[in-house]
């Protein structure tokens, strides 16, 4: 089941953005199956589990300390997104590729830029705090944490060439943000970094 769903911070994790063709600024969509968790998503689910997949290109980036409703990043080229909700568990993974590498970068420039900015907002129940931290992935990444009422949120972004990867998913981490609560999601980053540079043009 294919779906446009826009991902708010809270409750969601994992979305990976990509977006290429053959040729820089050409439009080009994802090929079928090539998200790490795709095959999952289309597969059989359990009653408790939802799977959905989002091709769109107006869905924000999985990391979003700022909530906001539309991309703030321009010049995408292809995205794909997908959310599990289970009993307990939340996963995303999101692949987006730019029209450019000059695009990518200013995506992760705004990521960092909106990480500082909404570093803490909120009060009450709608208090949210992020911290993060530089990490060696693809050509640049950093690790997240989000701290919200009565949850915690890790997240993975990264990206390489003209592609941004974002993982992420419900969890603990501590202040440092420590190694062991990334490594499942800094895993999939790195396959995923690995694996956009099989499309023309990305890398």
């Amino acid at each position: 089941m294919r779906v446009v769903k826009t991902v708010a911070a809270v409750g969601t994790a994992a979305l990976l953005v990509l977006g290429g063709g053959a040729a820089a600024g050409a439009a080009a969509g994802l090929p079928q199956g090539f998200l790490l968790y795709e095959a999952k998503a289309e597969g059989p689910k359990k009653s408790w589990e939802t799977w959905k997949i989002d091709d769109s290109l107006r869905t924000p980036l999985t990391l979003n300390p700022c909530h906001v409703e539309r991309p703030w990043d321009g010049r995408r080229s292809a995205a794909r997104s997908i959310t599990y909700v289970a009993e307990t568990d939340l996963l995303n993974e999101q692949v987006v590729v730019y029209r450019s590498e000059r695009a990518a970068r200013a995506a992760m420039a705004g990521l960092r830029s909106q990480l500082k900015r909404c570093a803490k907002t909120g009060k009450g129940y709608d208090a949210a705090t992020y911290r993060w931290k530089g990490v060696g992935i693809g050509d640049e990444a950093l690790r997240a944490g989000g701290s919200y009422f009565e949850s915690r949120f890790r997240y993975v972004a990264a990206r390489h060439g003209r592609a941004v990867i974002v993982y992420g998913e419900d969890g603990n981490f501590t202040s440092k943000l420590a190694n062991r609560h990334f490594r499942g999601l800094e895993r999939d980053a790195r396959k995923m970094a690995a694996k956009v540079c099989d499309l023309p043009g990305v890398c």
